[in-house]
């Protein structure tokens, strides 16, 4: 042996420990395993290249040629030709209405309210029906009154207008 160098002693003794017979063994085992490593690798590859090849590329929303504008929409997309711009016009027009509308009722003041006379206290009305809400009401219902009421056209024609 030479000075200063150093054998590489491992490998001998890995060879020397284990036994010839198993030695073969080993080494079908260690290849099997590394080609199968090998194998997985390339078909990982593999199907990986033949999923991106059969995947259609779709452009979601793709520009197509300008749309051909007849009539108003010519008019209004020669001022606002994108379609955010549209949008921003037409919200802009119901806010500018909104303004105006808001400034028109804050000039004009409030307007005067004219008080009514107050409503006739009585709960029968100048007919002799009394009102829906009173306690008489449900006994002029069995009453010969309004069976009498029912039958003549004159007098419900009366109660009729009355109400209105």
């Amino acid at each position: 042996c030479v000075t200063g160098q150093r054998r590489n002693t491992t490998t001998t003794r890995t060879r020397r420990s284990i036994p010839s017979r198993y030695r073969h063994s080993l080494l079908l085992k260690t290849n099997q395993l590394t080609m199968f490593s090998l194998a997985a690798n390339v078909a990982r590859r593999r199907v990986g290249m033949m999923a991106k090849q059969t995947v259609q590329r779709r452009n979601m929303g793709g520009h197509g040629p300008a749309p051909e504008w007849e009539g108003i929409d010519k008019v209004v997309r020669g001022v606002f030709p994108g379609d955010h711009q549209l949008a921003l016009a037409i919200m802009g027009g119901y806010f500018g209405l909104y303004v105006v509308v808001k400034i028109g009722s804050a000039m004009g003041g409030k307007k005067e309210v004219k008080e009514e006379a107050p409503a006739s206290t009585s709960s029968e009305p100048s007919t002799g029906i009394p009102s829906v809400e009173s306690a008489e009401f449900g006994d002029f219902l069995g009453s010969e009154a309004f069976e009498k009421l029912l039958g003549s056209d004159e007098q419900l024609g009366k109660v009729l207008n009355e109400m209105k």
